[in-house]
Order: structure tokens, then C-alpha cells, then sequence
């Protein structure tokens, strides 16, 4: 069994902080765009921004989400697999 080092379980929180930073990314613009689909001829929303423009920056925003979610998973496989070469051999 290998020993886990602070450094891992650091590894492992930055992996975790990177997956829940994403997710809650996606989920701002989820609710950004379902607000968005809520605007009609009649309640267009507000003048200062077009509904096309603020879909497209919710867009970004949930691709962002998902590029930080993927981030926090390559960080999280690259500590596992470090801490899996530095197995102890049995004696």
C-alpha cells in the first residue's frame, strides 16, 4: 500500500474544488438560459443587452463549466496515477 502525502490530498482537493467550481459554472448558465427563454415580444427584457447576445455569453459560460469540470478530472487521474507507481513492493 502506498503512503498518501499532504501533496496528494492536496492534488485531490484541487481536483474536487475544479469539479465543483465547473459544475456550479454550468448550472448559473443553465438557469441564465432558462431565464432567457422565458423572454417574449411582449417582455423582451432588458435594453441594454439583446437576448441573443446574453444566450451567447451563457453558452460560453456552460462551455467553460464543462472545460473546468474536464480540468478538475485530469487532475484527479494524473495524482491517482502518480500515487498508483508509488506502491510500496511487498516484502
Amino acid at each position: 500500500m502506498s503512503t498518501i502525502s499532504r501533496r496528494d490530498r492536496l492534488v485531490d482537493l484541487a481536483a474536487l474544488v475544479c469539479i465543483i467550481a465547473g459544475a456550479a459554472m454550468y448550472l448559473v448558465a443553465n438557469a441564465r438560459l432558462g431565464e432567457i427563454s422565458k423572454l417574449s415580444y411582449k417582455h423582451p427584457g432588458p435594453p441594454s443587452e439583446s437576448a441573443l447576445a446574453a444566450a451567447d455569453q451563457a453558452r460560453y459560460l456552460a462551455y467553460a463549466g464543462v472545460a473546468v469540470i474536464v480540468a478538475g478530472c485530469v487532475v484527479g487521474a494524473v495524482g491517482a496515477i502518480r500515487v498508483a507507481r508509488r506502491r510500496v513492493p511487498s516484502s
